[in-house]
């Protein structure tokens, strides 16, 4: 397949849902022969989209990986989810690309999920193409979608095919390139070069003196021969457009509809030629380490982008090689696990079908079979050699419920499933909640939590949910002294201690302070680890409504000691004593947790959007335009009001608003909010409910 080992592309396609990314694959799998029909999303039958969940909801919700052999140039294309629930999977994908090919819908112009991939794509100084879809549909229009495009992101863009008409006089695309006509077939046969009719002559000779112009700002050589001649040859067209895209300063436009086939012979034949090829990239490592560049030359090194764990194959972690060669069952170190493994064998991939290999070149993605001790993030280099590549920078999840099992015989297979399900995907997480005794569940919306207890339920697993209990804090606002004798006889050694405490509040954030102004021998030293994890205990229990307490210092001054009946417990009992003594000084609040937020919304629902935060007892602090449609308001919000937002803002937004969060700071709550969760703290103290 492979002639020449530097014609090698990957490239990731990304976009909004609904823009035809799965159907796109499947006619570019078609073009390269690797499969015999495109199927239609419909069918249920699409490389792409081939899990069961996949299937059933007609959405992508894994990123696949395929490969095609186009003009002795193998391109590796990953499809991937368009829902912003299943952003981690997209961002794996760009993990191991080189550029990518974003899908902007004809009539749908720029959406939301746009706006956040072109976010990201632009932090990372990412190439990226843009294929305009569906300009066969009704109320199409390409040059109002460019526009479009334009106008809400600060880069040049430049068609290099155009449509050979819109709606349903569709007829195929127009190169501006090597300025010929690409009719799609009925038949479905890929597209044949051909003469640029005369009606659409004039608007492609003038697309196409944009392109050169654009194409010559790229390099200084041909920048200046555009200026003796006032024009470029194709070739150096295609140099111009090679090195802009490198360097990111323009973006390259195709058109078509993926559904019939239009438009991807010009795109193919760009992407094999002129597309970023991986050997001028540096891969990023952690911190202090030094960058390799994806060269053949050295011993193997790679990283795994993605795991996932089919119930036929196995476990199959998804390589990027950055150097050397990886060869079939041989020995790797990880430095993760601080040795060195044997790695399975090696995969290919056509979305679920394997196709083995013996080796995988630099910069080529693969699978390898069956490695059990691998995961996503891991480093793959020699064992005196080491280095570590830049894990994946995924979201932080934003929606959460608590699970348990309804009767004690399931939890050990809920706890496998859910396991196997937070290897496979790093933005979706379990954790357990110490102060509330609940096990989370978070994700980036209820779409992926809903797949995941479906999966639950199809195991024949019984179990509850409900929104988590917020990890509220307590702390103090005054100094608060006590002085506290611990003395118990019941016969034989007794228990005795006393000490004398101060305790004061720290600044946000600087959580616990021990220290001593202790004068003479009152209490031996060898009691202060003793005396200190007794106010640590006492802070993790609270004091106003059993929340940990956090930002506080502690201060023995004085204190007795009993040469026979003293001990460890006794001195950690004594420090308890007092603390809860002092607190009765102290002034002791609630504090909340408060989260940043970004809300990604179309303009017509700023008003709604802004009153709604109002409500939530959030914070604007500011807001950013996109063009003339979309904004991304900047807030902070109390957790506690956000727990359902992600539900809230599809209801606000006709299900087109997303949003981030992350946790920032606790803040003082409320004394009503305050005064709610004592009342049910005492409730549950009397009813002999511990659990808070």
């Amino acid at each position: 397949m492979l002639t020449d080992i530097r014609r090698l592309r990957n490239v990731a396609i990304v976009g909004h849902t609904g823009t035809g990314k799965t159907t796109l694959l499947e006619q570019l799998l078609f073009h390269g022969k690797v499969i015999p029909k495109a199927e239609k999303v419909e069918t249920g039958r699409t490389v792409s989209d081939h899990t069961d969940e996949e299937v059933r909801r007609g959405i992508s919700i894994h990123t696949t990986l395929s490969h095609i052999a186009w003009q002795e140039a193998k391109i590796n294309l990953f499809d991937t989810p368009g829902s912003a629930d299943f952003s981690g999977e997209v961002i794996a994908a760009f993990r191991a690309s080189e550029a990518a090919l974003l899908v902007v819908g004809a009539r749908s112009g720029v959406q939301i999920e746009t706006l956040k991939l072109w976010r990201f794509l632009g932090d990372h100084n990412m190439p990226r193409m843009v294929f305009i879809n569906k300009v066969d549909k009704a109320s199409s229009d390409f040059w109002q979608t460019l526009d479009d495009l334009k106008d809400k992101f600060p880069m040049p863009f430049l068609p290099v095919t155009i449509p050979l008409g819109h709606d349903m006089d569709h007829r195929g695309v127009i190169s501006l390139l090597d300025m010929k006509a690409y009719r799609f077939s009925t038949s479905g046969n890929p597209e044949v070069a051909s003469e640029i009719p005369s009606e659409f002559l004039a608007e492609a000779k003038k697309a196409r003196i944009a392109l050169i112009e654009e194409a010559a700002e790229a390099d200084e050589e041909l920048l200046e021969k555009f200026a003796s001649e006032d024009t470029l040859d194709t070739e150096d067209i295609k140099k111009g457009l090679r090195v802009g895209l490198e360097k990111n300063q323009f973006v390259p436009v195709f058109c078509g509809s993926a559904l019939v086939g239009s438009g991807l012979v010009p795109f193919l034949d760009f992407v094999a030629w002129d597309a970023p090829t991986p050997f001028k990239i540096t891969e990023p490592c952690v911190s202090g380490e030094k960058e390799r560049i994806i060269s053949h030359e050295g011993r193997f090194s790679g990283l795994v982008f993605k795991t996932t764990i089919d119930q036929f194959a196995g476990r199959l972690n998804y390589i990027k090689v950055v150097t050397g060669k990886l060869v079939h069952n041989t020995e790797s170190y990880v430095p993760r696990l601080g040795k060195s493994i044997k790695l399975g064998k090696l995969y290919l991939s056509v979305g679920k079908k394997l196709v083995e290999t013996d080796e995988l070149d630099a910069g080529d993605v693969g699978i390898i079979a069956k490695s059990d001790d691998l995961k996503t993030n891991d480093t793959l280099c020699p064992a005196d050699d080491i280095i570590h590549y830049l894990p994946l920078e995924v979201p932080r999840p934003v929606y959460s419920t608590t699970i348990a099992a309804k009767v004690q015989k399931d939890e050990d297979k809920l706890s496998q499933i859910l396991t196997k399900e937070a290897e496979q995907d790093p933005t979706f997480a379990v954790s357990y909640q110490h102060d509330t005794k609940e096990t989370i569940l978070s994700a980036l919306g209820e779409l992926q939590l809903s797949i995941l207890l479906d999966k639950l339920r199809d195991a024949k697993i019984d179990f509850l949910t409900k929104p988590p209990r917020i990890s509220y804090r307590e702390t103090i606002t005054k100094p608060g002294e006590a002085e506290y004798t611990h003395k118990k006889q019941t016969g034989g050694h007794g228990q005795y201690a006393k000490v004398l405490m101060d305790f004061r509040p720290l600044v946000r954030g600087e959580g616990f302070q021990f220290g001593s102004t202790l004068k003479g021998q009152g209490v031996s030293k060898g009691y202060f680890i003793a005396i200190e994890k007794g106010v640590h205990e006492a802070m993790q229990e609270g004091f106003l409504a059993g929340y940990p307490m956090v930002d506080i210092a502690a201060n023995i001054q004085d204190g007795k000691e009993h040469p026979v009946d003293s001990s460890e417990l006794a001195f950690k009992l004594a420090a308890r004593g007092a603390f809860r003594e002092a607190m009765a000084q102290a002034h002791p609040i609630l504090l909340e947790p408060i989260m940043n937020l970004s809300v990604y919304i179309e303009e017509k629902y700023l008003g709604d959007i802004l009153a709604d935060l109002s409500s939530r007892r959030g914070k604007v602090l500011g807001q950013e335009s996109y063009g003339k449609d979309i904004v991304v308001v900047k807030a902070q919000a109390p957790q506690s009001e956000i727990q359902q937002y992600a539900l809230q803002l599809k209801a606000l937004t006709s299900s087109t608003g997303a949003f981030e969060a992350d946790f920032d700071h606790y803040s003082p709550l409320g004394s009503k909010e305050t005064d709610l969760l004592m009342k049910e703290y005492q409730a549950h103290r009397k009813a002999g409910d511990h659990e808070t």
